[in-house]
């Protein structure tokens, strides 16, 4: 037993998972996401798409937000073919070498719990770059 939790199965892989607990208690990472860089994250990325034309929402906890992409930003409706705008956004993201999940209609990101304030500054910017892009490519930017 090693800080409380026990392992089975295979030492190796049970060795480093309990190292990587032992790593985020001893950083208090848990704790720097719940109380700085989680809220920093979640108000970045709500001011950021607060006017956008084809963001109807933004929703997330911690460090996981998801941007809804709608055709009417004040009923929140979808885009025809749903899903088709959030793969023209995927695109515009792997371009870019932005990681941007798309479910759906709504883009998803969550990075690492070790981001620095910088970092999300430049993802949320580089999020918001694809974005527009999908926007221009609709004719709605």
């Amino acid at each position: 037993m090693v800080h409380g939790y026990t392992y089975s199965g295979h030492p190796v892989a049970s060795a480093v998972a309990l190292k990587n607990l032992e790593i985020m208690e001893r950083d208090g990472i848990v704790e720097r996401v719940r109380d700085d860089i989680g809220p920093y994250f979640q108000a970045k990325a709500r001011e950021l798409f607060a006017d956008h034309p084809i963001v109807g929402e933004v929703r997330g906890v911690g460090l996981l937000a998801a941007i809804e992409l709608v055709a009417n930003k004040k009923t929140r409706t979808f885009f025809p073919n749903i899903g088709d705008v959030g793969t023209i956004c995927r695109n515009h993201c792997f371009q870019n070498g932005l990681v941007m999940r798309a479910i759906r209609d709504t883009m998803v990101l969550s990075p690492p719990l070790v981001i620095t304030h910088a970092e999300v500054d430049e993802l949320l910017g580089l999020a918001k770059r694809c974005i527009d892009a999908t926007a221009k490519d609709l004719g709605r930017l």
